[in-house]
C-alpha cells in the first residue's frame, strides 16, 4: 500500500505507482504534481483516486491501467487542469458488471481509451479536445450487442459519448469501435464531427462497407488512414443500403495495410476514387504475394496512363477504375 504521507509531500511532481493500493486520502496537499500514473492498482476505498485528482491543482497528465476487480466501479475525472487522460483495461467477454467512467475536464486536449470493460463513458465540457484515441465497444460482446439494440438508455449513451468527442481534429479509432457506431446509427443521429481533419480506422476484421456511414458525419475531413492490422477475420455484416454522400472535403488517403486484391479491399479502393472529386492522392501498399519477385519501392499511376503489356492485374484495375478527381495520383508502394 502506497504510505499515505505521500497525500502531502508538497514537492511531488510526478506519481507513479506500479501493483500497489491506493489507500483512502484524509487530506490532499500536492499543489506541484503534474503526473500520475497507476498500473495494477488496487483502490481501497471507491472514491480515492477521485479525490486525489480533484485535489491537484497543477495536474496535466493520468494514465490508468486497470485489472478487473480492482474496487473502483465508477471512476469520475474532475479537473480543471488536467491536459492529457489515459485509461486501459483488458478485460474478458464475461465480465458483465456495470463500471462507468466519466471525465469532466475542460481543458483536456487528449483522450485514449483502450478498454474492453468499462460499460459507460460520460464526457463532459470537452470543448478544448483536440485529439483521440478510442477502444472500446461498452463492454458489449456480439451476442449483447444484439441484445441491447433496442434499448434506449445505451443508445443514448453512446450517441452521448460521440458528441462529447465531436469536437476533436484528429480522430484515432478501432473497427470494433466503428462497428458500435455502425450498429447504432441505425437508430441514433450521429453528431457531426465538423472539426474533424485527420481520421485513422485501425481494421482487424473484414469491415471496410462501414466506413461510408461515419465519413458522411465528417465533413471536412482532409486526411484517412486506413489501418495496419493483419488479423484477417469474415464478419457478417448487414451494409445500411443508402445512396452515399460526396466526400468532398477528402485530399489523401493512406491505406496501410498490404492489399491482396481481393473484392472487398477493392471495392473500398473504388469508393474513395469514385466519390472524393478533390482527392489528390491515394496510396497503396501491395502485399508480397502480389509482386511477382519484384521489387515495387513506389509507383505513381495517373489518370492518363494506360495498362501495358504484362503488367499485374492489380494495377491494371487500379487504372480501370473511375476517378472523380481527375488529378488524383495512386502511389503504389
Amino acid at each position: 500500500m502506497m504510505n499515505p504521507t505521500v497525500y502531502t509531500c508538497s514537492s511531488l511532481v510526478s506519481l507513479r505507482l506500479v501493483g500497489m493500493s491506493l489507500p483512502s486520502p484524509e487530506r490532499v496537499s500536492l499543489p506541484f504534481l503534474k503526473d500520475i500514473v497507476l498500473i495494477v492498482v488496487e483502490y481501497t476505498n471507491r472514491w480515492a483516486l477521485e479525490k486525489l485528482i480533484s485535489q491537484c491543482p497543477v495536474l496535466e497528465n493520468v494514465s490508468i491501467d486497470r485489472i478487473y476487480g480492482d474496487g473502483m466501479p465508477i471512476l469520475r475525472v474532475r479537473s480543471q487542469s488536467l491536459l492529457s487522460f489515459l485509461h486501459y483495461w483488458d478485460t474478458n467477454d464475461d465480465y458483465e458488471e456495470d463500471s462507468i467512467v466519466e471525465i469532466d475536464a475542460p481543458m483536456l486536449k487528449y483522450l485514449r481509451i483502450s478498454d474492453g470493460g468499462t460499460t459507460s463513458f460520460i464526457i463532459k465540457n470537452q470543448h478544448s479536445l483536440v485529439e483521440a484515441d478510442i477502444e472500446t465497444v461498452f463492454n458489449l460482446t456480439n451476442e449483447r450487442r444484439l441484445q441491447v439494440a433496442n434499448e434506449i438508455q445505451k443508445r443514448d449513451m453512446v450517441r452521448d459519448f460521440l458528441v462529447g468527442i465531436s469536437k476533436v481534429k484528429d480522430l484515432t479509432i478501432t473497427s470494433s469501435t466503428l462497428k458500435v457506431i455502425y450498429d447504432y446509427a441505425r437508430y441514433v443521429q450521429l453528431p457531426v464531427f465538423r472539426n474533424l481533419y485527420t481520421l485513422c480506422v485501425r481494421f482487424d476484421s473484414y469491415m471496410w462497407e462501414m466506413l461510408p456511414v461515419f465519413l458522411e458525419v465528417c465533413p471536412n475531413l482532409k486526411t484517412l488512414v486506413v489501418g495496419t492490422s493483419e488479423n484477417y477475420l469474415r464478419v457478417d455484416l448487414t451494409v445500411i443500403a443508402r445512396p452515399w454522400n460526396l466526400l468532398s472535403s477528402l485530399e489523401h488517403v493512406d491505406v496501410e495495410r498490404p492489399l491482396k486484391g481481393e473484392a472487398l479491399e477493392m471495392s473500398l479502393v473504388g469508393y474513395l476514387l469514385e466519390n472524393s472529386p478533390n482527392l489528390k492522392k491515394l496510396s497503396l501498399s501491395l502485399h508480397d504475394s502480389l509482386k511477382k519477385g519484384e521489387s515495387v519501392h513506389k509507383l505513381t499511376l495517373s489518370l492518363d496512363d494506360a495498362p501495358k503489356k504484362g503488367e499485374s492485374d492489380i494495377f491494371i484495375e487500379l487504372l480501370n477504375f473511375p476517378r472523380f478527381s481527375r488529378s488524383c495520383q495512386i502511389i503504389v508502394r
